[in-house]
Order: structure tokens, then sequence, then C-alpha cells
């Protein structure tokens, strides 16, 4: 059998750590080594729960004998700590968002293409029971066409309680540090959607990005896409809402979906039912040992990543421009 997989972590919150949780819980794939973070009592926890060696240098960490580099720091350091992992030979997984930017996502594929290593992104909402469902009906020809596909979720509080005390909870508003709904659930959202309509570009974009309430970055997006062969989809997130929206609408030629209160309903000419089964769920654990000890293909790939990017790249373009523009994403 194949030998444990090293890691460490740049980045060592909430998130990481239940990645730390979920790799300690399979040793024969996976070997906690080293934790690189800013916070003291974050370096504790490493050492403490999980004997990790730790420091508060990301190049000290990268001379560790890793092999896999788990990137979890903030989202606005995310690229500058890829880059340094992708050049010392280290297979890379990303926590969502992938990067601030479109230019960023770009210089870390080509970076792992240039180094020969694996770049992935921690999309594990792909895999969410709604999606799961609402897609396997898709796969399986039951709405027909796809015609217009709607993503959408809404809520009246701020998501600042998710992270560790002993850290900047509110970086997660906060413009600066990469904050926002749009970084914070658009890669979610239009990964989701994208994977509904795979092999179709999106070709123009018209979206609302505003702030309300929460903190000083963006609390509210609505995003209009229109792909290559006329589809049409939105995707929105809205946190100063006391009402809300379907999670999913999903309107086809022979059929259609809503997706509310956990119950996935699909009606067709046949009637009403309700969908129960989604498609299987991808382990990602398990893909990405897979994919660096024998050479599996990425459930999800470093380009579908930057995709995702590139889309909250067009929406703010657009919002700033008051239009809709062309796109080739």
């Amino acid at each position: 059998m194949a030998s444990p997989i090293p890691v460490g972590f740049i980045g060592f919150g909430r998130q990481a750590e239940n990645h730390a949780k979920s790799m300690a819980a399979r040793p024969e794939q996976y070997r906690l080594v080293a934790v690189c973070d800013i916070t003291p009592s974050r370096r504790d926890v490493a050492r403490d729960a999980y004997s990790m060696r730790s420091t508060d240098q990301p190049h000290d960490l990268l001379r560790e004998d890793v092999e896999l580099v788990f990137i979890t720091s903030h989202s606005s350091a995310h690229h500058e700590h890829t880059l340094a992992a992708l050049g010392a030979k280290k297979h890379c997984m990303v926590e969502k968002p992938f990067a601030m930017n479109g230019r960023e996502a770009t210089d870390m594929v080509q970076a792992a293409r240039d180094n020969d290593v694996i770049l992935s992104c921690f999309h594990n909402r792909r895999w969410d029971d709604d999606v799961r469902k609402v897609r396997r009906a898709v796969k399986e020809g039951r709405l027909g066409e796809l015609f217009l596909v709607e993503n959408r979720s809404a809520g009246s509080r701020p998501a600042v309680t998710f992270g560790v005390p002993d850290f900047q909870q509110e970086w997660r508003i906060t413009a600066q540090m990469g904050g926002g709904t749009i970084f914070d659930f658009g890669p979610h959202w239009f990964d989701q959607v994208l994977s509904l309509l795979p092999g179709r570009k999106v070709v123009q974009v018209f979206a609302d990005v505003r702030h309300f309430k929460w903190g000083d970055a963006d609390d509210y997006f609505d995003v209009k896409l229109a792909f290559d062969d006329g589809c049409r989809a939105s995707v929105s997130k809205c946190d100063v809402a006391y009402v809300s929206w379907p999670k999913w609408m999903v309107f086809g030629t022979q059929g259609g979906i809503r997706y509310e209160q956990n119950t996935c309903t699909l009606v067709t000419d046949a009637g009403e039912e309700v969908v129960e089964e989604g498609e299987p769920r991808i382990d990602l654990f398990l893909n990405l040992y897979q994919a660096i000890r024998e050479g599996a293909p990425l459930a999800v790939t470093g380009d579908e990543a930057r995709r995702n990017i590139q889309l909250i790249d067009a929406a703010f373009e657009s919002a700033r421009a008051g239009r809709s523009i062309e796109v080739d994403i």
C-alpha cells in the first residue's frame, strides 16, 4: 500500500481544523506534520491536539517534510501562500475563495503546471444534498433542455461567528481582508450552477453587488449569467433578508424543479414527485489521495476553481458599470 501523504497547513483556523480532523481519521492516507499560523493559540491547538510542529513563518513550514499543503489562511493571502507552496514543489488544496481575482487564479494554475504539482480547491458544496438531487434529475434528462436555472439563498445575519475568536472574526465582512458574501458564498453557488451545465460557456454577465448593513464588504449579490447555448442562470445571496427564495428553481423543456425547505419537487406532464435520492457524493479527501498517489482525475481542478473567480471578477465589473458585460468564461 502507498505511504500516507505528509500534510502541512498554512493557516489553522476553524475550517483548517475541520480538515485536520478528517485527515487524522485516515492515518493510512494522511500524516499531519506541521502548521503555520500567526495566532499563538492556534499553533498551540495544532501541537496539543494533533502533535503537529508549528511556526508563524510560511517559508519555515515549506522546509518541512510535507508533500501536500492546505492553504487555509485568510482569503486575501491565498495567492501569495499558494504560489510559495507550489514553488516549493508542494501539492496544494486551497480553501475557497480560490483567489481574489482572475489574474491571481491564473497565476496559481500556471504555477502548478510549471512545477508539475496538483492544485485543487475545496469545493465540497458541489456535493450538498440539494444540488446532488437537482443534478441527478438533470443528468437523467428528466427536465429536457434547461433554459433557466436559479440558485439563491438568503439570511439576516453576518457570517462572523464561524471562525475562531482568537483571530479577527469580522474579517469575513471586511473588504480589505477578502470578506463579503460574494467571496464567501459566490464560489460555491457559481460552482453548483456550472456543474449542472457542463461544457457551456458564460458569454454575458449582469450583476448587482451591494453593501447594506454588515461590515464594509458586500452583503448582497444577484448575478445573471447567459450561456452560449441560450440558457440563463441567476446566482444570488443576501445577508440582509428576513424572507428567502427557494434554493433552486430549474426550468426545462420537459419539466421543472423547485427545491425549498429541504424538499426537491420535480414537476412534469406526468405530475409531481419528490426527488428522494441524489447522485453519489464525492469524498474529496479520498479523491485527493488517489490523485496524488494513483494519478486519478481530480474531482475539482484548478481550472474549475479559476472559472468561479473569473465570474466573480465579471460580477464586480458589471456592478461597477451598471450594465451587462460580454465575457468568455
